[in-house]
């Protein structure tokens, strides 16, 4: 008996826990083209992943350059559109202009390890949270509390942008009808989609949170009276 309820516990938690395939992925810039690198091809990144490129000056000294985002996968190679890095950019400090070059270190799935969660209610979030533990979660508190202060009803995807760049993370969860998405902050674009269980528990717009009540300003007068449609606007924003 006691054997038979080791096994069902066990069972319960290997269904509850999930492990997510958003480890960094380290590679090298096989090839540059104008506005592209190329690296060889792998299962541990997706269309629409992002990450950067580190360019080293000797063995001691390396620096970020570049942000990548995948853009396409083809015959083993992917190929990925890149931009210079702006994260470490001071007013003080002069501008410098590095090209990646062939052997350049990339990283995908960069800052992946750190995720938040946007989901109608309560019970949703735990579920996830619970499910994918090898995720470190900020609380959507952080970002309502934010939207609060500025008078945001409404988010669009710059102020999801800018809470990942503030915050340091790089993946997004949305909970839409039934149905889990995984996205890249920079990219916006779906890694990952799964099936949510059913709940009655009541949506709140424009996401669970333990923040009360996101006005805009003058009461609503100014800045839209907020979602309307919980389930339409998200899958709206990710072009579902």
């Amino acid at each position: 008996m006691i054997k038979k309820t080791i096994l069902i516990f066990t069972l319960f938690l290997t269904t509850l826990t999930a492990q997510t395939n958003f480890s960094a992925y380290k590679t090298t810039v096989s090839k540059v083209n104008k506005s592209t690198v190329t690296i060889t091809d792998s299962d541990n990144f997706s269309i629409g992943s992002s990450g950067v490129i580190i360019h080293s000056f000797d063995s001691t000294h390396k620096t970020i350059i570049a942000t990548v985002e995948v853009i396409e996968k083809k015959s083993g190679y992917a190929y990925l559109k890149y931009e210079n890095f702006k994260g470490l950019k001071q007013s003080a400090l002069p501008a410098y202009s590095i090209t990646p070059q062939k052997g350049d270190e990339v990283i995908l799935n960069f800052l992946y390890d750190r995720a938040m969660a946007i989901v109608p209610n309560k019970d949703t979030l735990r579920y996830i949270t619970q499910k994918y533990s090898d995720i470190e979660w900020i609380h959507p508190d952080i970002f309502a509390s934010k939207l609060a202060i500025n008078y945001t009803p409404v988010p669009e995807k710059e102020d999801f942008k800018q809470e990942c760049r503030q915050d340091n993370f790089t993946l997004l969860f949305f909970a839409i009808k039934g149905k889990g998405y995984f996205v890249d902050c920079n990219s916006f674009k779906v890694l990952q989609q799964i099936n949510l269980p059913q709940t009655k528990e009541k949506i709140k717009v424009p996401f669970y949170s333990r923040i009360k009540e996101i006005k805009g300003r003058m009461f609503g007068l100014m800045g839209g009276d907020g979602i309307n449609d919980y389930n339409r606007y998200y899958k709206k924003m990710l072009g579902l």
